[in-house]
């Protein structure tokens, strides 16, 4: 009984199948998929790449309104005040 299971399975090892045809339609596959999904967020990394300074100087331009439209008077009133002053020395370290 060993033998003969001996002998199939030798037989089985020594014929290799062709797996060739497999193998490339695999590939194949794979590659098509890969391809389609880049497709689809190729679109959208393309116009976040493009629009990255457009968003950027928004930001810059906002942040200039906001300091140019705060009043003359916060500024001393927050840098005179001896609470804030300590606040900022403990947070800059002087």
């Amino acid at each position: 009984m060993n033998d003969r299971l001996d002998r199939l399975l030798v037989a089985v090892r020594a014929a290799r199948m062709d797996t060739s045809r497999v193998e490339l339609g695999f590939e194949a596959r794979l590659l098509s998929r890969i391809r389609a999904q880049r497709e689809e967020t190729a679109l959208w990394g393309a116009w976040a790449w493009r629009l990255i300074p457009a968003f950027a100087a928004l930001v810059i331009v906002l942040g200039l309104l906001n300091l140019v439209s705060q009043p003359a008077d916060v500024w001393p009133a927050l840098l005179d005040d001896p609470e804030t002053t300590l606040w900022i020395g403990g947070q800059t370290g002087e």
